[in-house]
């Protein structure tokens, strides 16, 4: 009728003159006075001012998206006005109860984003309680979380010191078989690179294997590494460390440890005695004072971490022997942070370092400090130096260690070093 169509013509008006106030501020007074003269019809609108806008807006599934709207009507919304799913996949509440609001307030709406793999465009609008939309539809792009990659992981499920106090007993020139039970505790199939490496032994322990081959098995299966030893032909007690590492996968890994005490053969005196009474130029010769045998040695004389922002470290003094030291497990910090390590080594052998002695990494990435090169000049027996190791915190949990390494040897305890990101 004319009467209908008459409102609706006023709304367009409306509508168009609310378009001018907005954008050219110069018709402001010819919109006055046209308003003025025309009786329009009650209008229900709304816009949003705030959050998710455009074109671009998006939100990571999991996360929440939030829109701020406005009554740029005439009216106040209803009761029972809901923001309801207009379009897109249910990934979002698809109802929201909405209160009334007068013109010129806004209301602030924060929903929840379910997860999902696939991205999706997702509208919403405002809906009388009989049904009608109103207002500007609000939109938002859903984007699915990035994957984060699979990364293998070894556990050492059963070691031969399990039970053992002290040491394996061996005796002199012994050959001993030790074995791990390995186990796939990932998601993933083991790398074909991965191998156990020596990073540590007692020095005077020699022939030991160097490395050894690990097969790459498939997720929730175990793998048995053995090794054959050759005992010293000296008593005492002797270690050696392994690490479980890939060189594709610098964060993999475990550390394998084995440790010894030697006793002698029950005819080693038999033999001596009969050396000694059958050479009798050694019964009276001068008996000169044995030399101490020259020894490298290295030990952790102090240590202190200091972090730049949120950070902080806890030891496990249980976890500590003579091979190994803890440099503390790290928390609290976000992947990519650095902190500074400080970190003193004495020399409590009976001999000077070389001057290319280097604290090395021998397990683990490193966490941006592969090396680090001590003061240049030999290091002499009871001396410390003091070393700054900068390190960043890796994007997974990871463990990592170094030794204090000439070359291929090295010497001292291995000094682990575990980082828990947020």
């Amino acid at each position: 009728d004319d009467h209908g169509a008459s409102q609706a013509q006023n709304l367009k008006l409306a509508s168009l003159l609310g378009y001018f106030r907005r954008e050219r501020p110069c018709f402001d007074s010819f919109s006055d006075r046209y308003l003025n003269q025309v009786t329009l019809v009650k209008m229900l609108s709304s816009r949003v001012v705030g959050g998710a806008q455009g074109e671009d807006a998006h939100v990571v599934a999991g996360g929440a998206v939030q829109w701020v709207l406005c009554n740029d009507g005439t009216v106040a919304w209803p009761a029972g006005t809901t923001l309801r799913l207009v379009g897109g996949p249910v990934v979002i509440c698809p109802v929201v109860q909405v209160p009334e609001v007068v013109p010129g307030q806004t209301v602030d709406i924060e929903l929840e984003v379910k997860e999902t793999e696939d991205a999706s465009d997702i509208f919403y609008s405002l809906v009388t309680p009989d049904g009608q939309p109103f207002g500007e539809i609000a939109h938002v792009k859903v984007e699915p979380k990035p994957r984060v990659a699979a990364k293998p992981a070894v556990v050492v499920l059963a070691s031969p010191m399990d039970g053992v106090e002290g040491g394996i007993e061996a005796l002199q020139g012994e050959v001993k078989s030790v074995e791990w039970v390995l186990a796939n505790v990932g998601q993933v199939p083991w790398p074909e690179d991965v191998s156990a490496t020596l990073i540590y032994n007692t020095p005077g322990f020699e022939h030991l294997p160097c490395s050894v081959k690990i097969p790459a098995i498939e997720p929730g299966m175990t793998a048995h590494a053995g090794l054959s030893i050759l005992m010293p032909e000296q008593a005492g007690d002797w270690k050696a460390m392994w690490v479980v590492a890939s060189p594709s996968h610098p964060e993999f890994g475990d550390i394998l440890l084995a440790e010894f005490v030697v006793g002698d053969f029950p005819f080693m005196d038999w033999m001596l005695a009969s050396e000694a009474e059958a050479d009798s130029f050694s019964e009276i010769s001068s008996q000169a004072p044995e030399k101490e045998a020259k020894k490298l040695s290295a030990a952790v004389a102090m240590q202190q971490h200091h972090f730049f922002g949120a950070g902080e470290v806890k030891y496990d003094d249980e976890a500590e022997n003579e091979s190994l030291v803890s440099l503390g497990c790290v928390s609290g910090m976000s992947a990519g942070s650095l902190w500074i390590l400080e970190l003193a080594l004495t020399n409590d052998g009976t001999e000077a370092w070389p001057a290319d002695v280097a604290l090395t990494c021998c397990f683990g990435s490193g966490m941006g400090c592969p090396s680090v090169s001590l003061s240049g000049e030999g290091v002499k027996a009871g001396e410390t130096v003091l070393l700054q190791m900068e390190l960043t915190a890796p994007e997974m949990p990871a463990q990592t260690a170094w030794v204090v390494a000439k070359g291929e040897q090295c010497f001292g305890p291995a000094m682990m070093l575990s980082v828990n990101v947020q």
